[in-house]
């Protein structure tokens, strides 16, 4: 029986058989088809996102030129803004310099800055029979005499400045500011060393009335180069700045 069946076949088995074999051709091709489909859906999906790249890359490209544009566009307002602000710093620099040159010029005018220059200095020794009065008008003619800066035993003269005579017990002193004078007493004086020194000593002037009335004779010397300290600032208590009434 076995041996029949091996040598024969089984007519079912037999079918059986041929109904794979159709059925696994069926599956291979609609396999076949799927794919074909498949590669041919990979390559349309390809060139469409290729030309979809290339639109992009299009307008990319023109949103780039313009942003570029743009940018170009901000560079020059920059440029002129900055050459703008170069002008105007550089006319704030000039302004700026002349209103600290104009503040120096007034600080050294009120005696408020430190000052050196040529000059002369005027020496009292202890035996000048000096009065507050004395020193008062030496120091008005230095100034007619174009002094710029004048110090007194280093007591900067400012329009401030005070001269008076004090008595101490049987003595009696020179003060500048409330300061005790000791001689000597040193007056100096900045300004053209020739001019002032003219200015003190022409005949019927004030060292020659000293000289003549009080046998007073102080020793005048031309400088290249004197040194005046400041004066310490003045504090005003009652006063303050007013506006010009318009005439």
């Amino acid at each position: 029986m076995l041996s029949q069946l091996t040598k024969g076949g089984n007519p079912s088995v037999l079918r059986l058989k041929t109904w794979g074999q159709a059925c696994l051709t069926i599956v291979l091709l609609i396999l076949g088809i799927l794919l074909a489909l498949q590669f041919r859906t990979q390559r349309l999906l390809a060139s469409s996102l290729e030309a979809q790249k290339t639109e992009d890359l299009v307008a990319m490209w023109k949103n780039s030129n313009a942003k570029r544009s743009q940018l170009i566009q901000e560079i020059n307002e920059l440029e002129e803004q900055l050459q703008s602000l170069t002008t105007s710093w550089g006319e704030s620099d000039k302004a700026q310099a002349a209103l600290e040159k104009e503040v120096t010029r007034l600080k050294t005018a009120l005696g408020l800055m430190p000052v050196k220059g040529p000059g002369i200095t005027v020496t009292f020794t202890g035996d000048s029979p000096l009065l507050d009065t004395d020193l008062i008008d030496l120091v008005n003619e230095l100034w007619v005499s174009g002094a710029e800066a004048i110090a007194i035993n280093d007591h900067r003269v400012t329009p401030a400045t005070f001269i008076v005579d004090k008595e101490e017990g049987p003595t009696i002193y020179h003060t500048v500011n409330g300061h005790k004078l000791l001689y000597p007493i040193v007056i100096k004086a900045i300004g053209d060393p020739d001019t002032l020194e003219k200015g003190l000593t022409f005949t019927g002037g004030i060292l020659d009335n000293l000289n003549t009335l009080y046998n007073i004779r102080p020793t005048v010397k031309k400088h290249q180069e004197i040194k005046i300290p400041a004066a310490p600032p003045v504090n005003l208590k009652y006063g303050r700045p007013a506006k010009e009434e318009p005439s």
